[in-house]
């Protein structure tokens, strides 16, 4: 065996040790960044659900709409009844703004 043909065969040895060094080395790097990414992403996510589970606290309950929506049943009622008095109280008042319209209608005529 020459020492050349040991040479050239070391270098090779050494060349794909190297390239296969360097090929691990890259997809351990790739793994880490994205195994980082997808931390970074879960925590994110994880504040989000937490955003969502502190405003689902402040909802209200179904016996609570249902409570809500007597009352407004009830506030409606109350505002017809309202309504109905206004209507009466313009109809009475009708008669008393023709007298003062008379009045004012005189007294601007007949100075």
């Amino acid at each position: 065996m020459d020492f050349d043909y040991l040479l050239r065969v070391g270098q090779f040895v050494f060349t794909v040790v190297v390239g296969a060094y360097s090929i691990s080395t890259a997809r351990k790097a790739s793994s880490k960044e994205e195994a980082d990414q997808l931390t970074s992403r879960l925590n994110g996510q994880d504040n989000r659900i937490l955003v969502l589970e502190q405003q689902m606290k402040h909802l209200p309950t179904s016996e609570q709409l249902t409570e809500l929506s007597s009352e407004l049943a009830e506030v409606a009622g109350d505002m017809k009844g309202i309504k109905a008095e206004i209507a009466g109280v313009t109809k009475a008042l009708d008669p008393l703004a023709r007298a003062v319209e008379r009045m004012n209608e005189y007294l601007l005529n007949n100075k």
